[in-house]
C-alpha cells in the first residue's frame, strides 16, 4: 500500500471555494491555431470544473504569447528566459499551482466535452493512493486510432503509450491500473510533486521520458495510476517535435532511455544488461550500418559523463522504494506498440488488429470478434506467403465482405497493410 496521509482530503476541503484544477501547459513555438484549439477546449471545460490555466513559454520568441495575452486574458503566462526543456518548464509552472489537482496538457492536445469532469470524478473516486488518472488519448490525425491510454514499461525499460496505433474497438474501455500516464494529457495530484513525496520532474531530461521517470518513481513508492477511458482527449502525436530533425529526436530518446533505466529500475543486473545491449546497438548502428553516427556517439558520451550523478540519484530513489518493479512489468504483459515514430502512422497493422481482437475476445467472448480474428489470421498467413511468392494475395469474397462491415479505422489499417480493395 502507498505511504499516504490524509493531506489530500484536507487540501481539497480548503480549496472548495477556489479552483479545483490547475492546468500547466508548456509552449514552444506552437502554431497559433493549434494553441488556440487547446486553450479553447480547456475554457469550455472550465464551465463545469473550476480551472486555473498556467502557460509556460520556453522562450519561443515568435510573438504568439502576445496573442495569448490579448485573446485569453485569464491565462497566467510565465516566460522562461531560455528554452530549458519540458521538465524545467513544468516545474516552473507547478510553482504557480495551489489547486489539489493538476492537469498536464500539451499544446497539440484538445479536451473533448466532459473529459475534465470525468477525470476529476475518477480521481475523487480513486482514493488517496492514486497519483493520477490517464484519459483515452485518440489520434487527431488518424480517426478511430488510439494514441495512448496510460503508459506501459516492459522489462526492457523502453516505456511506450498503452494501445498506441491500435484501432479503438472498446478493448480498453474498462478502468485499469497502468504504470503511469503521458504528461501530454492527464490529471495528477499536485501535492505529490513536493520534494517530501514523489518530487518534481527530473530536469536531467531536456525532452522525452520525464513523465515516465516521474511515474516510475510514484509507483515504486506505492502510488498507482488508473485509466478513465470515457475521458477522451484528441492528440496529434509529436505535433511540435515532428518538425525537428530526426537526429535530434532520436538522440534524446536513446539518451533518456538509458538515463531512466539507470535511475529508476530496481535490479542493478537488469540495468547493466539493458545498458550494455542498447550501447552495443548504438555502436552497431555507427560502425556497421553507418546510421545516426553523430547522435549515437554523443549519446554514449553523454551517458558516461552523467553516470556518476545518475548512480547517486539511483541510491537516493532506492531509499523511498516500497514496491518491486515486477508489479510494473506485470502491467505490460500482452501490450505492444504499433506506431512508427518516423512516419507518425500506425504500424504492423495486421498484428495490431489481431492484438485488438484477442483482447476483445478475452474480455467479452464476442463471436463477431472471433470471426474477425480468424479472418485476420488467414489474411496474415496469405500476406506472409505473398511476400515470399512475390504475389498480391486475393481475398475471398466472404472475408472481404466481413472486412467491409468493420468500422472505418479497421478498413484503413487493412488498406495500410496492403490489402487490395475489392468488392465483396
Amino acid at each position: 500500500m502507498a505511504q499516504v496521509d490524509d493531506g489530500l482530503s484536507a487540501l481539497i476541503a480548503n480549496n472548495m471555494e477556489a479552483d479545483l484544477v490547475g492546468c500547466v501547459i508548456v509552449n514552444y513555438r506552437s502554431p497559433w491555431d493549434m494553441l488556440g484549439c487547446c486553450l479553447d477546449s480547456i475554457f469550455a471545460e472550465c464551465t463545469e470544473i473550476p480551472c486555473k490555466v498556467c502557460l509556460v513559454d520556453n522562450a519561443s520568441g515568435d510573438g504568439v504569447i502576445d496573442l495569448v495575452r490579448a485573446e485569453y486574458p485569464a491565462v497566467n503566462i510565465i516566460e522562461m528566459p531560455e528554452n530549458a526543456g519540458f521538465a524545467a518548464a513544468v516545474n516552473r509552472g507547478l510553482r504557480e499551482i495551489e489547486e489539489p489537482y493538476v492537469l498536464m496538457l500539451n499544446t497539440d492536445a484538445v479536451l473533448t466535452a466532459g473529459s475534465l469532469s470525468r477525470l476529476v470524478e475518477a480521481m475523487d473516486e480513486a482514493g488517496a493512493d492514486t497519483a493520477g488518472i490517464a484519459p483515452k488519448m485518440m489520434s487527431s490525425a488518424h480517426k478511430g486510432v488510439i494514441d495512448g491510454i496510460g503508459i506501459i514499461v516492459p522489462p526492457s525499460g523502453a516505456a511506450f503509450n498503452r494501445g498506441i496505433g491500435q484501432c479503438d474497438l472498446g478493448q480498453y474501455d474498462s478502468s485499469d491500473e497502468v504504470a503511469g500516464l503521458c504528461f501530454g494529457a492527464g490529471l495528477l495530484r499536485r501535492d505529490l510533486f513536493d520534494t517530501s513525496k514523489v518530487g518534481p520532474l527530473y530536469e536531467g531530461y531536456f525532452l522525452y521520458f520525464e513523465d515516465s521517470d516521474w511515474c516510475m518513481r510514484a509507483v515504486s513508492q506505492g502510488y498507482r495510476f488508473l485509466t478513465a477511458p470515457d475521458a477522451v482527449v484528441l492528440h496529434m502525436h509529436s505535433g511540435i517535435t515532428r518538425n525537428e530533425s530526426l537526429d535530434f529526436k532520436y538522440g534524446l530518446i536513446e539518451l533518456n532511455t538509458l538515463k531512466m533505466v539507470t535511475r529508476t529500475l530496481e535490479s542493478p543486473l537488469r540495468v547493466l544488461l539493458i545498458v550494455k545491449l542498447r550501447c552495443l546497438r548504438l555502436l552497431a548502428r555507427t560502425f556497421i550500418r553507418r546510421k545516426f553516427i553523430g547522435p549515437n556517439l554523443r549519446t554514449i558520451a553523454s551517458y558516461m559523463a552523467a553516470l556518476p550523478q545518475l548512480l547517486r540519484e539511483r541510491r537516493d530513489l532506492k531509499k523511498k522504494r516500497i514496491v518491486p518493479d515486477s508489479k510494473i512489468f506485470g502491467m505490460a504483459a500482452g501490450e505492444n506498440a504499433y506506431f512508427d515514430t518516423v512516419s507518425y502512422r500506425p504500424d504492423h497493422c495486421i498484428d495490431s488488429l489481431i492484438d485488438t481482437c484477442q483482447k476483445l475476445l478475452a474480455a467479452n467472448h464476442d463471436p463477431e470478434s472471433g470471426k474477425l480474428l480468424a479472418a485476420l489470421y488467414r489474411l496474415n498467413h496469405q500476406l506472409s506467403k505473398g511476400k515470399v511468392d512475390g504475389e498480391i494475395p486475393l481475398i475471398d469474397p466472404d472475408t472481404m465482405k466481413l472486412f467491409s462491415l468493420q468500422p472505418p479505422c479497421v478498413r484503413d489499417l487493412l488498406q495500410s497493410a496492403g490489402v487490395v480493395n475489392q468488392s465483396p
